[in-house]
């Protein structure tokens, strides 16, 4: 009888897949790091004298790579195209295997979920953790020598429901961290929220100051706060209330550790994977209102010109008056007709729905209404003064998807946003530019976006003569990129262009080093504002403080300029994480949506395109790709366009194309669209 034939995933043994006489030492290899394509292929990122550059690798070419592991890799030209050929792992990355584990006497096998994964990982008794036979684990692989990989468990799932349970998945994949530990929830659960104002008299009481917040209206984890006063100069004093989450998360306790090992919360649909427990999170931390709570509040004076006169930032209590959502924020803003104190007392015909509740707002509070509007003041002028300073303006459309009562897709669109989206933004830039110019002196932490490649503007630029867009780029400044978006506003091209302006810009991340900001073109810059969610917001708040009660020593000083790279590196690496965990996320949300739809036509527009596959967007914001051998077409990537043999069609960037969605692959995450061409 004839062995049945082992199913193939891509892995061979090194001497019959390397063809080691061809292969070249390891000094003559490169180091890059492997990522996983929509599909059994993938690619090797590596930066090359300050040039990113990326390589395909067919899938019989990848070893034993898992998506984030450093790898040596040679190239090799298939087709006049260069691919790289990896031959082995040279660090894996942090990312977790998801399996069902079989114990045998004292040690286990985990068998993986996953089709990527070719073999069982032993895991040694010692590296259980606890787990039992028959629960489904995450586990981390250490080593790979053998026959199988040896690993260790790290999260035990807990019993979930199935709708929620591929998520989970997803995020563990990625090493999310899911269940806190014990030691960590005991922690928060010794922490109160009562406060006693003579014991904490170096706080500002602001407790009698008009504050709200506005925030979306599903947010819990409410860490910003406003108040804002007119002055009699004309100016504007805004204050930026923070929470103050290292009262309750001090240095190298268990919530900072975990903290710190997590860098963000993580946003996944309609769930969160928070950086805090719930009890802090949700609870005392969040700024909810008619609760006092500890804040750290920036005061900013800010001239009719859009000028930080001056700024402070002070340890204060506060109590919210107002939880606003910006929908609400939105309908108060376009019932006001200044100075009329009250446009819906018109007498004009019976009042809707929307102007009753307007109503309510003007009849309870008229204070409230004078500060809202004293921000839209504020952002007119805060707009002004970044237009003369070329901030760069972006506004791509953002994907809301929205879920029934099981968690199941039933609509993806374009997110709406309101004028009183941009308001907090430029409030939240205010207050993060104020601290990061503030605190310069001292060991710190910065948002940076550095100076984009010279040549990747220089292919940018050639793209833009394709569409007869000729334009002089004198530097590479905000101002230069800021009149390329101004050029580029009014054609029919120009979201597909804006994007891939976009993807000339580094990416932005943490340093303890200030390169500024090209983006928002920003001399300083840090994130001060979200401590409940991000990390590095957290860890500057503690070094504020020092500062503000001067215990800011020397050792100190030491202290943070030892630990800062490593917390910045960490924190950008695990921000790229938690946004790969969101795409991977949203990837499975569009197929459970799209799975029923096979057959069916598409409008849609080409969005992208690169050397195997180009890119179309529905109108539902679903955005994926066409293979060219698939629709018998062929890439001009010289001309930047695709072109039909059979039919003699030509495409190029933002064209508008009828696509048929042909399969769905659940396990993969993969819709597979084809064009239709008319004959």
């Amino acid at each position: 009888m004839p062995q049945k034939k082992q199913k193939s995933y891509g892995f061979k043994k090194e001497k019959k897949f390397y063809g080691e006489k061809k292969q070249p030492p390891r000094d003559k290899q490169q180091v890059g790091i492997y990522n996983q394509g929509k599909g059994n292929f993938g690619f090797v990122d590596i930066v090359e004298e300050g040039v990113k550059k990326w390589f395909y690798v067919h899938e019989t070419k990848k070893a034993d790579a898992f998506p984030g592991d450093e790898v040596y890799f040679y190239t090799k030209v298939y087709r006049n195209k260069e691919e790289a050929v990896i031959t082995e792992v040279k660090q894996r990355a942090e990312t977790l295997v998801i399996g069902r584990l079989q114990m045998q006497k004292t040690f286990g096998f985990v068998i993986p979920e996953s089709q990527y994964m070719p073999a069982d990982i032993f895991v040694p008794g010692k590296f259980l953790n606890g787990a039992t036979d028959g629960q489904r684990v995450g586990v981390q692989v250490i080593k790979w020598k053998g026959k199988n990989p040896e690993g260790r468990v790290v999260e035990i799932l807990p019993a979930i429901t199935e709708k929620w349970g591929r998520i989970l998945w997803l995020a563990l994949e990625w090493w999310a961290r899911i269940t806190f530990p014990g030691k960590v929830l005991e922690e928060a659960k010794n922490h109160s929220g009562d406060i006693d104002i003579h014991k904490e008299s170096q706080r500002k009481d602001l407790r009698n100051m008009l504050t709200f917040t506005i925030d979306g209206a599903d947010s819990k984890d409410l860490d910003d706060a406003l108040s804002i006063q007119k002055e009699k100069d004309g100016g504007i004093r805004l204050y930026v209330h923070i929470a103050d989450v290292t009262h309750y998360v001090t240095e190298n306790s268990e919530l900072d550790r975990e903290a710190r090992k997590r860098g963000t919360s993580i946003y996944m649909v309609n769930k969160v994977v928070p950086m805090l427990p719930e009890s802090l999170s949700n609870g005392l931390c969040s700024l909810h209102p008619w609760e006092s709570k500890r804040t750290l509040t920036c005061e900013i004076l800010v001239n009719n010109s859009g000028h930080i006169q001056e700024s402070k930032v002070y340890e204060s209590i506060i109590e919210s008056d107002y939880r606003l959502t910006y929908s609400e924020v939105q309908e108060i803003l376009d019932s006001i007709d200044w100075p009329h104190p009250n446009p819906l007392l018109k007498g004009e015909g019976e009042a809707t729905n929307s102007e009753i509740q307007l109503q309510f707002w003007w009849t309870s509070s008229f204070e409230l209404i004078t500060a809202l509007k004293q921000l839209s003041d504020l952002k007119k002028i805060l707009s002004a003064y970044k237009d003369s300073k070329w901030v760069l303006h972006f506004d791509f459309p953002e994907t809301k998807i929205e879920v029934d009562e099981n968690d199941f897709p039933i609509r993806f669109y374009e997110y709406e946003r309101y004028e009183s989206h941009k308001i907090i933004e430029e409030c939240m830039i205010l207050a993060n530019e104020a601290i990061a110019q503030q605190f310069q002196k001292y060991p710190f932490l910065y948002r940076v976006h550095e100076t984009p490649d010279e040549e990747d503007v220089e292919k940018y630029i050639a793209l833009l003569k394709k569409f007869e867009i000729d334009i002089e780029v004198p530097d590479i400044s905000p101002k230069s990129f800021q009149k390329i978006l101004n050029t580029i506003e009014w054609n029919k091209k120009q979201w597909a262009l804006q994007k891939m302006l976009l993807r000339t810009l580094m990416k932005a991340k943490y340093s303890e080093r200030n390169f500024g900001h090209f983006w928002l073109a920003s001399k300083f810059y840090s994130h001060f504002t979200s401590p409940i969610r991000r990390y590095p917001d957290l860890q500057i708040h503690r070094i504020i403080k020092e500062v503000i009660h001067k215990d800011i020593t020397p050792e100190r000083k030491s202290h943070y300029q030892e630990i800062l790279p490593k917390v910045a590196l960490r924190s950008s690496e695990r921000e790229v994480l938690s946004e790969r965990i969101e795409y991977k996320v949203r990837d499975y949300m569009a197929v459970q949506y799209m799975k029923d739809k096979v057959w069916q036509e598409f409008q849609a527009k080409v969005s992208g395109m690169i050397e195997k596959w180009f890119f179309v967007e529905l109108p539902n914001t679903i955005e994926w790709f066409v293979e060219f051998w698939l629709s018998n077409l062929w890439y001009d990537a010289e001309n930047f366009s695709i072109f039909s043999p059979i039919s003699g069609v030509e495409l190029t960037f933002w064209d508008d194309v009828v696509v048929t969605l042909v399969r769905v692959d659940e396990e993969t995450l993969r819709l597979d669209f084809e064009l239709v061409i008319s004959q």
